[in-house]
């Protein structure tokens, strides 16, 4: 734990942003009816979407370690699209909805794992800030 506020000295503001998408995808998860069982992927994607400044990045790192990684014991495909709806409104990207799901699908049906193809797809999902 030392080690971890050693290396967020400076950026202060980035352990927030990591815990808390960590912390509301588990409460996502939960409340869906599921528990985390492999917190490592997760926490990895998470930590490296605090750094990133590209939104469709950041959401395609998250992505990929709910849909490929399976975090949880059920409801991943789920906890994506519901953290990934969030993050657009709280950015105000507008985004069709049942384009997203579709996408979220094939990412889990073909377990695509580049973080660019993700963002690609998850990019054809919007439109352009409000």
């Amino acid at each position: 734990m030392v080690s971890k506020n050693k290396r967020f000295k400076y950026f202060p503001n980035f352990v927030h942003i990591k815990m808390g998408i960590y912390e509301e995808i588990i409460e996502i998860n939960k409340e869906l009816g599921s528990v985390l069982v492999r917190p490592s992927s997760l926490d990895f994607a998470c930590d490296k979407a605090s750094y990133e400044k590209n939104t469709y990045k950041k959401v395609a790192y998250i992505i990929r370690a709910i849909i490929v990684d399976h975090p949880f014991l059920d409801f991943n495909k789920s906890s994506a699209t519901i953290i990934t709806k969030r993050i657009f409104e709280r950015e105000n990207i507008i985004y069709d909805e049942k384009k997203l799901m579709r996408k979220i699908k094939k990412i889990a049906k073909e377990n695509i794992q580049s973080i660019a193809k993700i963002e690609k797809m998850v990019r054809k999902c919007c439109q352009k800030k409000k």
